[in-house]
């Protein structure tokens, strides 16, 4: 008898743009197809938000951890998507799955990341001083300061092309994180090559992931036009459909011969 199986593969796939929606429809359809598995799934998104606010009540040093714990809690939740996508009830207990043998990778990318976003804000600061600072000296050696709005409008322009900087900065950044919690939980990826991996798939996936983003803006404008409880729903959604990239991304699909040990 032939069989079909999930074989991982070590080169992301490039897929065409409907791809994006397709990620979604079936995040829908593993959340929605039994009333058990939204349940946990709604309940675990409840504790993960609820132990995430509870660190930022701590200054500085409750934001770092919060961000570094944010990552070790998504690669339970992709251990969670993995059970869901197989027809089965995820376990609460898969929520804190990630801080197994696989935790201490989690955290290493975390800790990548963080020096990444502290790099682009470190630039942006030192750029935006040089900014201002050089539109101020402008004014006062061409005697602008008599007309602060013309240092005004240098100041502004320069800080218009800081922020499309930090957009374009930011960008790969987010790639990299996007999907590298499911390859370090569910393949046992370095922390480096999960980022790469990763920031790979969206570079050659830009067409679907445009199309995932749209549906996701639709998305979020929706549940907060449920006075924010549309967002149960989204949440879950979102982690779910993160797995079924990963999944679509990564994983072949392979035939099997099952072939019998001998007669029965």
């Amino acid at each position: 008898m032939i069989s079909l199986a999930r074989a991982a593969s070590d080169t992301p796939r490039s897929l065409p743009a409907s791809h994006g929606l397709r990620w979604w429809a079936d995040a829908s359809r593993w959340l929605f197809g039994d009333i058990p598995r939204l349940g946990v799934w709604v309940g675990m998104l409840l504790c993960f938000l609820l132990m995430l606010a509870t660190l930022h009540w701590f200054p500085v040093l409750g934001s770092i951890t919060a961000n570094l714990l944010a990552f070790v809690f998504t690669g339970g939740l992709m251990v969670a998507a993995q059970t869901t996508q197989r027809g089965q009830v995820p376990r609460f207990a898969d929520l804190f799955g990630g801080f197994g043998p696989q935790g201490g990778a989690l955290v290493g990318a975390s800790l990548l990341l963080m020096v990444a976003v502290l790099a682009v804000a470190g630039l942006m600061l030192a750029v935006g001083a040089g900014t201002v600072i050089a539109a101020i000296a402008s004014g006062v050696s061409s005697q602008d300061f008599a007309m602060p709005s013309a240092a005004a409008m240098r100041i502004g322009g320069g800080s218009l092309l800081l922020l499309l900087l930090c957009l374009l900065l930011f960008v790969p950044i987010s790639m990299a994180a996007w999907l590298a919690p499911a390859l370090i939980m569910l393949r046992g990826a370095s922390p480096v090559d999960a980022l790469r991996l990763s920031l790979s798939a969206c570079q050659r996936n830009v067409g679907a992931l445009t199309v995932y983003g749209l549906v996701g803006v639709g998305l979020a404008i929706l549940a907060t036009l449920t006075f924010l409880l549309g967002w149960f729903l989204l949440l879950p959604l979102a982690f779910l459909s993160t797995y079924a990239a990963y999944r679509d991304l990564f994983e072949d699909e392979i035939e099997v011969l099952d072939v019998d040990a001998g007669p029965a």
